[in-house]
């Protein structure tokens, strides 16, 4: 198996990966009941009606760039223009 099935193989395992957890989530808030209304948080880095606080949204969407940029090099140079 050369090298470059290993890593297509990878980049379909995080797909279903990533599938498999869309699923669950979305199984997961159609069983919630409607939550009451939360305050909006208080502190450095939220805005009014922030849920999550606007900073760890930004460190978290960072991080997810970053994989997809490993991932992208991982697979070539062409995969990031399919998107």
């Amino acid at each position: 198996m050369s090298s470059n099935d290993i890593t297509l193989l990878a980049a379909e395992r995080l797909e279903a990966a990533l599938e498999r957890l869309a699923e669950a989530l979305e199984a997961r808030f159609a069983a919630m009941p409607e939550p009451a209304p939360a305050p909006p948080p208080v502190g450095p880095g939220t805005a009014p009606g922030d849920m999550v606080p606007r900073a760890e949204v930004e460190r978290l969407a960072a991080r997810l760039d970053e994989a997809l940029a490993r991932l992208r090099t991982l697979l070539g140079d062409d995969a990031g223009s399919e998107t």
